[in-house]
């Protein structure tokens, strides 16, 4: 059975472990304030999906679902429920950067964007300063609900 819960401090071993397999940046994951939603199948962590908090804007992190449960619906609903989180923490816009889901995010009402009208405290975050390649797409979601 597939549960999904708000991560623990004994999550980000396999948190880690997941990103790296999905090739994601994961070295500031320990030191960052990022708030995790995942799904476990029977206790054993099969997806992820992260929030950091800045202000009223929000920057998705470490969006990863294990590869042997993709097309379950897990990421949608990890997706789902991060929108919850983010408009319960009063989260206005919801930021990401990524080289692989454009199409995915689009999907989702985020519209990509120039990387240099993210607002400030984004820009200064560790996956804008340099975790993510300049080459990494810039999407916006606004009014998030």
């Amino acid at each position: 059975m597939i549960t999904y819960t708000i991560a623990e401090v004994e999550d980000l071993e396999n948190i880690t472990r997941l990103l790296r397999i999905n090739d994601l940046p994961f070295s500031d994951i320990q030191e960052s304030a990022i708030e995790f939603i995942v799904a476990k199948n029977d206790n054993e962590l099969i997806g992820c999906i992260g929030l950091e908090v800045h202000g009223t804007e929000g920057l998705l992190r470490s969006f990863a679902v294990d590869n042997n449960f993709r097309k379950m619906g897990i990421g949608k609903e990890m997706y789902h429920r991060l929108l919850s989180y983010a408009t319960q923490n009063n989260i206005r816009t919801l930021h990401l950067l990524t080289n692989t889901a454009k199409d995915y995010f689009t999907k989702t009402g985020f519209i990509a964007a120039n990387r240099s009208k993210a607002p400030e405290l984004i820009n200064k975050s560790a996956e804008f300063a340099g975790l993510c390649p300049a080459s990494s797409v810039y999407m916006v979601l606004e009014d998030v609900q």
